[in-house]
């Protein structure tokens, strides 16, 4: 059986952001006991808070070693996912594997970029 921080790591490892209160309500525990969880975590690096959405994700360097722990396991061909990150400036265009990918705003954008054999995602956010 897995522990609270197990899920929890497992349900923030798809790249995305996630809404804490459906978060914690998966993980069947409680608004407050999940913010002060939420609150270690970020001041530990390990997850990305964003308190003006209400929303938690998982640091990219802790995606880079769970795909790496992953990587260790026996793969079948379905297993293999890349996982990377993309800063496109503002204003600018960048060509990846014949896909162009442009920044029409005056920010800089942070692509997360998930893909294996089944399935191809790309989560974008400003960089703060």
């Amino acid at each position: 059986m897995l522990t609270n921080l197990e899920e929890l790591l497992s349900i923030l490892s798809d790249n995305v952001w996630h809404n804490i209160g459906e978060t914690a309500k998966k993980l069947q525990i409680s608004q407050g006991k999940f913010q002060q969880a939420i609150t270690f975590l970020a001041e530990a690096n390990l997850i990305q808070h964003n308190p003006v959405t209400k929303q938690i994700k998982l640091n990219q360097n802790w995606k880079t070693r769970l795909v790496s722990q992953e990587e260790t396991k026996p793969k079948t061909e379905t297993q293999t996912t890349m996982v990377g990150t993309i800063i496109i400036p503002p204003q600018q265009t960048l060509v990846i594997q014949c896909t162009r990918i442009t920044n029409l705003t005056d920010t800089r954008l942070e692509l997360e970029i998930r893909i294996n054999k089944n399935i191809r995602e790309i989560a974008i956010s400003k960089i703060k």
